[in-house]
């Protein structure tokens, strides 16, 4: 027996790492304060244009000579071109008097922009640019089918001093070049730090400034469907409760949301019944966090004020502290831990506040900026792989190892990053920390990867379920932790999006993330925790191609709470303690997104989405 063709690579410490390519972790430095952070992708948006995008842009001219391309940005940066691919920040440049902007009109028409050269004259409005060699005919340089190939929403319009067919745009989509007048375009915002997004979803998901999603795919941004989650909250407040909100957050049934200055409402039964409560300040609540343990504990931003309540916003104490980095725009904290990070006007502050408990310490905050751009933080989110993700703006996306985390490591487990229970076979991870050497007992665990951020580990097939104390050596010294070992403890494989791991079980080709599954259709999910396996295979040693070991407890599959055949089930070939598990979609589907879960031995694993496609067919 044999599966199709396995996915290819190796499932890291850092979560699932698909075949389309491995995700270096970054790091934070010993040695240092701060961390180092690795940019998750560019500034550049794909969204079906002549060239990548970017977001709005004010002005942009030519010096003098032709030599250099300026851009004002959104923000009021001003950014210069020598070689026209690569942008360096300039402060001492004056930003030009524009004597008129582009008008609303869809053709050239008295009053609009209009430039003239030795040979030709361009006119702008805010859709379109036209051209025209004799003043009477007019060309569209722009549109196609309907609208602009280089977006619209223009601001300004410049000619090169020394060459009248070298022309230069700016709009809502950054910043565009013609070297014949033109006829053909190209983005130069492939470098240009002007990504116009203000929130962080998730751990790849930006909001864009419109309110719309882009996620990153191949380094580069793409625009994605949905509506931001504290977009869609605010929404239904106000069409269900007739809430006019400043901020909003909700974890289960409970909702948090700040109604006018320094008033919050809460409600612990999705929306039904609300309470409110004062917190206080005078200016303008921005950002609410809600601990997902624990949904009496909250915190506030308001300005460059922070509030906290541990008792479901009944009572809110001020907890700034020594905080001096201007206006606070997000929050993301470890109520464990008792770690807040904030993202504001002056970069990225961290500190250490009881999150479980009021107490009387002031808040103590220290900048881990680093090696950061100097910009605006528009948010902060600490993901369950062990990494802090920061938006900042127009320089996009920076992650580090969270900082507090690499002080205090953590067993979680291997496919998901859950806290979830271990089982014979599985795979863990220890984030924080580079192991040497683990045990439990007589039994050592075979270390599969070890680096300074995370290191991952197979549980021993020959384990005995229970409550264990796991025994790990790593370069920060000998320490135990808590580890509890079930028979099966299933776990399905996911990226850092929650996307599941899946491939065709036909061809064995990976499953991307925006392809829909045909009713019908067999498909293979690389999974960990299954436990034991016929015939026994060794601890740390890859499974077969032919004939891999079965999985010895029955596996079953729900879609949507519906049951669905389980084909077989057994270890990954190739891989050490990765399971794959066929199954077969039913012939008859609901399109759109359905819920996926595997049971072992009555042990449920992570849910995850797959997005079903009906088979018009019937086959």
């Amino acid at each position: 027996m044999r599966f199709g063709r396995p996915v290819a690579t190796v499932v890291l410490a850092l979560g699932a790492m698909s075949a389309w390519g491995q995700r270096t972790a970054p790091t934070v430095n010993a040695n240092q304060s701060t961390p180092s952070w690795m940019p998750v992708a560019g500034y550049a948006l794909n969204r079906g244009l002549a060239g990548p995008a970017s977001g709005p842009v004010q002005s942009v001219w030519y010096s003098a000579d032709g030599r250099r391309l300026l851009a004002q940005t959104a923000s009021g940066r001003v950014f210069e071109t020598t070689d026209f691919q690569q942008w360096k920040l300039n402060s001492n440049e004056a930003v030009p008097t524009q004597l008129s902007k582009p008008a609303a009109g869809v053709r050239p028409e008295a009053g609009q922009l209009t430039l003239t050269t030795s040979s030709r004259r361009y006119s702008v409005t805010q859709e379109n640019i036209y051209g025209t060699d004799d003043g009477r005919s007019w060309i569209n340089l722009t549109g196609f089918n309907g609208r602009s190939i280089i977006g619209d929403g223009f601001s300004a319009l410049v000619v090169s001093p020394s060459n009248p067919l070298d022309i230069a745009a700016s709009n809502l989509f950054g910043v565009w070049r013609s070297l014949d007048g033109g006829l053909s375009w190209q983005g130069l915002n492939e470098n240009l730090p002007n990504l116009a997004a203000h929130g962080l979803p998730g751990q790849r998901t930006v909001v864009l400034a419109d309110g719309t999603l882009a996620s990153a795919t191949g380094g580069k941004w793409t625009s994605v469907e949905g509506v931001a989650p504290d977009i869609q909250l605010r929404a239904a407040l106000a069409t269900r409760n007739g809430f006019s909100t400043l901020a909003a957050a909700q974890s289960a049934s409970t909702i948090y949301v700040a109604t006018t200055r320094g008033r919050v409402s809460v409600s612990v039964d999705d929306g039904s019944t609300w309470a409110d409560s004062v917190v206080g300040s005078v200016d303008a609540i921005s950002r609410i966090w809600i601990d997902p343990a624990n949904t009496q504990a909250a915190l506030a931003a308001a300005g460059a004020r922070l509030y906290r309540t541990t008792n479901g916003g009944r009572f809110w104490d001020e907890i700034t502290g020594s905080f001096t980095g201007g206006a606070i725009h997000g929050l993301a904290a470890d109520s464990a831990a008792g770690v807040v990070y904030l993202a504001a006007e002056h970069g990225i502050y961290s500190g250490r506040v009881a999150l479980n408990a009021a107490d009387a310490v002031p808040a103590r905050w220290t900048p881990i900026s680093g090696d950061l751009p100097i910009a605006v933080a528009w948010d902060a989110r600490l993901n369950s792989d062990g990494t802090l993700t920061v938006l900042l703006d127009g320089y996009g996306v920076y992650e580090t190892a969270a900082p507090h985390r690499v002080q205090a490591p953590r067993i979680v487990n291997g496919a998901d990053m859950s806290d979830r229970a271990a089982a014979p076979g599985s795979l863990i991870s220890v984030l924080g920390a580079n192991v040497r050497q683990a045990r439990s007992g007589q039994l050592s665990y075979k270390i599969l990867l070890a680096t300074d951020q995370s290191s991952q580990l197979q549980v021993p097939f020959e384990v005995s379920p229970g409550a264990l104390q796991l025994a790990i050596e790593s370069d920060s010294g000998v320490w135990t932790a808590p580890l509890n070992v079930k028979q099966a403890a299933p776990a399905i494989f996911v990226d850092a999006e929650g996307t599941p791991i899946i491939q065709d079980a036909a061809s064995g080709f990976v499953i991307d993330a925006g392809t829909a599954l045909r009713a019908g259709s067999a498909i293979q999910v690389l999974a960990t925790g299954l436990g034991q396996v016929t015939p026994a295979w060794p601890t740390g040693v890859p499974a077969p191609v032919d004939s891999p070991p079965a999985v010895v407890a029955p596996v079953t599959a729900y879609l949507d709470g519906t049951p669905i055949k389980v084909t077989r089930a057994t270890l990954a070939p190739t891989f050490i303690g990765n399971y794959l598990v066929e199954l077969q979609i039913p012939l008859i589907v609901n399109r759109g997104v359905s819920e996926l879960r595997i049971v072992v031995n009555g042990e449920e694993s992570n849910r995850v989405k797959l997005y079903l496609e009906s088979n018009v067919s019937g086959k």
